[in-house]
């Protein structure tokens, strides 16, 4: 009877260690606190279908997404899954990190709708190795009570280099006649080189010109880049839509400009939606492209990509888990609710964003978001401040800029 029991119980523990080891967990590394939610969705989900996947998530602190990686990769201890900076995928790509998905990519049936100028930089010889993920916008927004107060159309934000000077100087106003500039029509988004690539690059690229091509070749020196820089230049020195302060204006005091009614054209993005409802509940704003010139309209794709390692120990899992993130499940009742931007456009008429119509607008701009390819991308940012920043405050021409800014970064890459 003893005998039975114990070859009973050594049953018992056989089947239920075999259980543990058929249960498959994937490690998410990613920087934002809101994907719990989503890994939570998942987890359920697989629970219910009788799925032996998990998913566990790992924060890491943007300033550790690099270093970190780097150390996982050394020690093969990289995690399955990474929704890292998008502007870092073209480096880790180019040095193996991450699997090839192309095939499988292309096979989902919203993937014709993911925004294609963000996805080229989850590429590497025409193979895909990545796919936009969470996602932030360059765009500008505008206090539709100033150009109401301007005598100006509320619902007609400036769609032109043209338009957004001829608007400006009308919405550019000393109300007390002291000399003083009380509201300003336009600021510059200053404050460093990453304000710059993000809402610079759009007139750039407005203007149809570039800083790298798809294979992060230099091309910045151009007619085009030229023209775009005097152009940011002029709207403080010859058009005076700006403050020549706005150089150096952080996000944080562009935003407070806006937010105090000093400011009537903000260059902004989704990510101050939610945090305008609450600070400014009764300003009546719209969002929309940042003006362009003779190019197309463009925002910079800012965000991150998600990808699967090539440490990844089980790739069907983890594409088991990249395909919930993309469904309209998990887009609409895991991003929406906190108005994080969708990757699928289709998803943008939902509930949540029905109730906040500025939401509704960047389904149209995610169309047109660029990201510059370079593996070499956060070193470039000392040659950008230093050579635009020497034009906004008129001390270099912008002709003699940009070509010593190419020069600069054509060296940084070794090309």
């Amino acid at each position: 009877m003893i005998r039975k029991l114990v070859i009973f119980l050594l049953i018992g523990c056989f089947i239920f260690s075999s259980l543990l080891i058929a249960k498959e967990t994937i490690i998410l590394w990613d920087q934002k606190q809101e994907t719990e939610k989503i890994v939570k969705m998942f987890n359920e989900k697989m629970g219910k279908e009788g799925k032996e996947i998990e998913v566990k998530l790992e924060l890491i602190p943007y300033d550790q997404m690099v270093p970190k990686f780097m150390a996982s990769l050394s020690t093969g201890r990289a995690p399955d899954l990474y929704g890292l900076d998008i502007v870092q995928f073209p480096y880790f790509i180019s040095i193996g990190a991450f699997a090839d998905i192309t095939e499988w990519a292309k096979a989902l049936p919203f993937f014709e709708e993911l925004p294609n100028g963000m996805i080229q930089v989850g590429m590497k010889d025409n193979r895909i190795f990545a796919l936009p993920y969470q996602i932030d916008l360059s765009t500008i927004l505008w206090n539709k009570d100033m150009f109401k107060e301007a005598g100006l159309d509320p619902e007609q934000p400036p769609k032109t280099w043209y338009e957004l000077v001829e608007i400006g100087q009308k919405l550019t106003i000393d109300k007390d006649g002291d000399g003083i500039i009380d509201q300003w029509g336009f600021n510059l988004a200053g404050g460093g080189a990453g304000a710059y690539m993000f809402w610079f690059m759009p007139f750039v690229w407005g203007n149809g010109g570039s800083m790298f091509d798809n294979d992060g070749n230099v091309v910045l020196d151009s007619y085009e880049t030229v023209e775009a820089l005097q152009f940011w230049s002029d709207l403080i020195h010859k058009y005076k839509i700006a403050p020549v302060s706005s150089v150096q204006y952080g996000s944080g005091d562009r935003y407070n400009a806006f937010v105090s009614g000093k400011l009537a054209i903000y260059l902004g993005g989704n990510f101050n939606i939610t945090s305008l409802l609450k600070d400014a509940p009764n300003m009546d704003f719209g969002v929309a492209s940042i003006p362009k010139n003779r190019g197309s309209y463009a925002s910079f794709g800012g965000g991150s990509l998600l990808g699967i390692t090539s440490q990844c120990k089980n790739i069907d899992a983890a594409k088991e888990f990249m395909k919930f993130v993309y469904s309209e499940e998990a887009q609409i009742e895991a991003y929406a609710p906190d108005l994080q931007l969708l990757a699928r456009p289709s998803l943008y008429d939902n509930k949540y964003y029905n109730e906040i119509p500025q939401m509704e607008d960047f389904a149209e701009i995610l169309s047109t978001a660029r990201t510059p390819y370079s593996i070499k991308y956060n070193e470039i940012y000392d040659p950008v401040q230093y050579y635009f920043e020497s034009v906004f405050l008129g001390e270099m021409d912008a002709k003699t800029a940009v070509e010593k800014c190419t020069t600069e970064i054509k060296e940084i890459l070794g090309k």
